[in-house]
């Protein structure tokens, strides 16, 4: 595991499980947004799909949805 991987392992255990969702679904947002941003649609066909797996596998509700 990398140091960035290590930082961010730790700063999400000294959060709540809610705390740690709502950071995540802003995170994800931010993806979502800066991909929606561009022209390319090859973006949006590689990114969304992979930020939407993680939102299932980290069970990370969109809330602005």
């Amino acid at each position: 595991m990398n140091l960035v991987s290590q930082i961010v392992a730790l700063l999400l255990s000294m959060l709540s499980k809610d705390q740690a969702k709502e950071l995540l679904d802003k995170m994800f947002d931010f993806i979502e947004d800066k991909v929606a941003e561009t022209e390319n649609k090859w973006d949006d066909t590689l990114i969304l799909p992979l930020v939407a797996k993680a939102r299932e596998a980290l069970d990370v509700p969109d809330n602005d949805a």
